[in-house]
């Protein structure tokens, strides 16, 4: 039996399928975020066709101790010839046919939560791929060790990079607001509608029985469009009829009924509300949300939710006894209210309906920083080991490890990198991606530490080189949290920053490294050469 699977997991340690692994995993976790489109679409189906067989292959190799048809070789070339058919068969039913699709959909999602597998037909231009594949398996015949020792680190990244996470949904998002008579009226996602009867002051959701029908809003009107004439029988943008039941257009733009020249405006994706006086000639700034700021919940937004950032995009001005009102639905932060009197609140989604209380606070908006967490860490890491390296450069001996070392640390990095959304799944892909990530960063840095004690690095390096490589990512975290905190408003300038604090940290662990003493094997060695007789 361990002859028979020799072959096949040499096939999977081959460097062609361990780099399709790597590609695949980077692709469908990081690439297709960054650009969606044609190329990477299609770069995870040549990935895929060249990692599914030997997956497949090893999945069927039980069999191979319940057949008695000839030698291991040819058993073993059977399920490998078995494996490719399948795949090229089973990938082109799914991308030609609805039903194929379905199936894999269904399938898909016992494995990995909700997925959706569509039908293109484009997508067999990359069958070619099961050539390449077939070519790996007959250089594989040997069933080389080394190759079987990769296969086992490989396959776990193959089962968790072919699968991925559906992001966790979000709460409702305000999407459109309105007056109608003397309540105003917030729509959350086209469902649920919050209503205020007092100015603003307080909010509480309609009951379902009472709510009018939904349609999707159309697009919003041109920045040129001509302000309504509110001398017109019909409703003002904003204002739905008394008494009516439909849910007027939303509108990024509303004026007071009885003063046509006073307008306020929104303009998506700001969190913020212009006003104008003069008819929409000249716009003001009377509230907003700082950059930085919008960035902190915009990006909390896009992490927790996997959705796109809305901003505010929509308003409605009511005309009250005092003065008038002005709210604007600002997305997944809830709204803004204008009262009376002209102060602004922020009013985050509660039980009861919108509650000051409830708005996300500026300076806690409890943004993610796993990445650059990891980050820092690994800035820490590549000082710690470009250090290492340096202060080892004399010794000869094992120079494959220390290369080996920076690589697994390298797929490290790219492996423990978010890949963005929470999980419901029962089992979170991203978090075991993640585990992965740290467990070959952990083993680079037990090679490097190996290699270091070899050499026989003097303690005073590794104690100053462990210093720098601790101090470093911490440094960075710490702009990283003055930056979420509100106390740095700008992410580009904390980024330089911690980029420069992490360049410092790898530049002293090389001068460390470069200022101590050779190991004592590197400085016998130069002395032995240095006795040499000319």
């Amino acid at each position: 039996m361990e002859t028979s699977r020799a072959p096949l997991l040499a096939w999977f340690g081959h460097p062609a399928t361990v780099v399709a692994t790597f590609v695949l995993l980077i692709n469908d976790h990081l690439l297709k975020a960054l650009w969606p489109g044609l190329v990477t679409g299609k770069l995870s189906d040549v990935a895929g066709l060249l990692v599914a067989p030997p997956v497949l292959a090893l999945v069927l190799s039980p069999g191979l101790a319940l057949s008695r048809t000839g030698s291991s070789p040819v058993r073993a070339r059977l399920v490998a010839l078995v494996a490719i058919a399948a795949t090229g068969v089973g990938f082109t039913l799914v991308k030609t046919t609805e039903a194929g699709a379905e199936l894999a959909s269904r399938a898909w999602t016992l494995v990995a939560g909700p997925s959706l597998v569509l039908a293109d037909p484009t997508d067999l231009v990359a069958l070619p791929a099961l050539g390449a594949a077939w070519l790996v398996w007959r250089r594989c015949g040997a069933g080389h060790p080394a190759r079987r020792v990769r296969a086992l680190v490989i396959v776990p990244v193959a089962l968790v990079g072919v699968t991925a996470t559906s992001a966790e949904p979000g709460p409702p998002a305000a999407t459109q607001v309105f007056v109608r008579g003397e309540a105003i009226t917030v729509v959350m996602d086209h469902e649920t509608e919050i209503v205020s009867s007092d100015g603003g002051r307080t909010w509480a959701a309609l009951p379902v029985r009472e709510q009018g029908p939904r349609s999707l809003p159309p697009s919003d009107p041109p920045e040129s469009s001509p302000l309504p004439d509110v001398a017109s029988p019909s409703p003002s943008p904003g204002l739905a009829e008394p008494g009516s039941s439909s849910v007027p257009d939303r509108v990024t733009r509303a004026c007071l009924p009885d003063e046509p020249a006073h307008c306020y405006r929104v303009v998506p994706p700001r969190l913020a509300v212009d006003e104008s006086r003069d008819g929409g000639a000249g716009w003001d700034t009377v509230w907003a949300v700082s950059e930085g700021r919008q960035g902190a919940l915009q990006r909390r937004t896009e992490e927790r939710w996997s959705r796109s950032w809305q901003g505010s995009s929509a308003i409605a001005v009511q005309r009250v006894p005092d003065g008038h009102v002005v709210v604007a639905a600002n997305g997944d932060d809830g709204i803004v209210v204008r009262d009376a009197r002209g102060n602004w609140r922020r009013m985050g989604l509660s039980d009861g309906g919108f509650s000051a209380n409830a708005a996300i606070p500026l300076d806690a908006p409890g943004v993610g920083l796993a990445t650059e967490h990891r980050i820092g860490l690994f800035v820490g890491l590549l000082g710690f080991m470009s250090g290492m390296a340096v202060a080892r450069r004399h010794v000869r001996r094992n120079p494959g490890m220390t290369v080996f070392a920076h690589v697994l640390a390298a797929v490290g990095f790219v492996l423990a990198l978010p890949s963005g959304g929470r999980s419901h799944d029962l089992i979170d892909f991203g978090v075991l991606v993640a585990a992965l990530g740290g467990f070959c960063a952990l083993v680079a840095t037990l090679l490097v530490a190996l290699a270091a004690i070899i050499a026989r690095v003097p303690a005073r390096t590794w104690l100053a080189l462990v210093v720098i490589a601790s101090c470093t990512p911490l440094s960075m975290w710490m702009l990283f949290t003055g930056w979420e905190s509100g106390v740095i408003d700008d992410y580009s300038t904390v980024g330089f920053l911690a980029w420069l604090v992490g360049g410092a940290g790898v530049g002293a662990s090389v001068l460390v490294g470069w200022a101590g003493p050779a190991g004592a094997e590197g400085a016998g060695e130069t002395g032995e050469m240095e006795g040499r007789p000319a």
